[in-house]
């Protein structure tokens, strides 16, 4: 029955691409819900896909929940976007998810991007007063195993943005996740992984007269996991990301990263982030810490890119809780 479901969902998922790429060339919206939520995949390069999952496993791999050491987690994110060019993008992210029983788990999440207020005018040209911009997205999804060590997920959004010019857009958009993992014979404990997500498929979104894409995008990605020890742990990762949509905007990106962690406590972390900078895509180093006492978890990365990039100095906090979770 399962495996019929993963065929179904592929075939939709595959289709609904290929229909939407044929499309006319359209410029991309709500390019929000690009930006990666958490300090943890910030500080490693933005990968995400195929690491092991945490409370914004609505974003970068809903699949990923049912392998998770916790029976539940939750955590926010909070970004100031751009900081070192303008003030006023600020990006607030919640996240969660929780298992019921071995083989099942359900995701949630809610993003908020706030945009520096603007004045506006009336028809007469008198001034209207100031407009809030703001754009978010509300999340949920659906994981399940469906053979050994292999798991499948849909993820729902819904998006709205009031730019404060027109009418306020919004629209449904849908992710697909896969995941899976398995013991090496390298190290004791020692797993690899590998995780799928196509991400942000879904209806147009209209402002005034017209119509865009969302930011489609497709990311493939592996992750080893090796326990030298009760106290040393390392784990690796690579993302591949190709934006799907909008047509005539395709762009390959990716990024590696490292995280070690000391006696499940503390960890450093390390990446680098690569794109196509000919088609607007931005290479950056990222860094970052995390601490976690009594399953109270707290999280910093910091961005750095070339002095004349948007995203110089981007720092991302994150501060969360684990229910329920089991040391290894």
């Amino acid at each position: 029955m399962w495996c019929k479901f993963l065929y179904i969902s592929l075939c939709i998922f595959v289709f609904s691409v290929l229909k939407v790429s044929a499309q006319q060339n359209d410029s991309g919206a709500v390019s929000f819900l690009k930006i990666t939520p958490d300090a943890r995949s910030g500080g490693m390069g933005e990968i995400g896909v195929a690491l092991p999952t945490n409370a914004f496993a609505f974003y970068h791999n809903a699949a990923a929940v049912v392998f998770a050491r916790e029976k539940a987690a939750i955590a926010y994110s909070y970004i100031p976007w751009m900081r070192d060019k303008v003030s006023g993008y600020d990006f607030h992210t919640g996240g969660g998810f929780f298992k019921i029983g071995e083989k099942q788990g359900i995701v949630a999440g809610f993003r908020y991007l706030t945009y520096p207020s603007i004045e506006t005018i009336d028809e007469d040209g008198n001034s209207a007063g100031k407009a809030e911009p703001n754009e978010w997205a509300v999340d949920l999804g659906y994981s399940r195993v469906i053979v050994k060590n292999f798991a499948l997920a849909l993820t729902a959004h819904y998006i709205h943005s009031d730019m404060g010019m027109a009418d306020a857009a919004s629209a449904v958009a849908f992710d697909l996740g896969l995941y899976y993992h398995r013991k090496t014979s390298l190290l004791e404990g020692a797993v690899w992984t590998v995780g799928l997500q196509v991400a942000n498929i879904g209806t147009k979104i209209k402002y005034a007269d017209t119509k865009y894409d969302l930011p489609g995008v497709a990311k493939l990605g592996g992750s080893l996991s090796l326990p030298f020890s009760k106290s040393h742990q390392l784990l690796c990762g690579v993302d591949l990301n190709y934006q799907l949509i909008p047509s005539g905007s395709e762009l390959f990106s990716g990024g590696v990263g490292a995280e070690y962690t000391f006696k499940q406590l503390v960890s450093v972390r390390g990446g680098y982030h690569f794109a196509d900078e000919d088609k607007g895509g931005e290479n950056y180093a990222t860094v970052g810490c995390g601490l976690n006492i009594c399953n109270i978890t707290g999280d910093f990365s910091w961005l750095s890119a070339d002095s004349d990039s948007a995203l110089k100095n981007t720092y991302r906090l994150t501060v969360g809780y684990r229910f329920g979770a089991k040391r290894k």
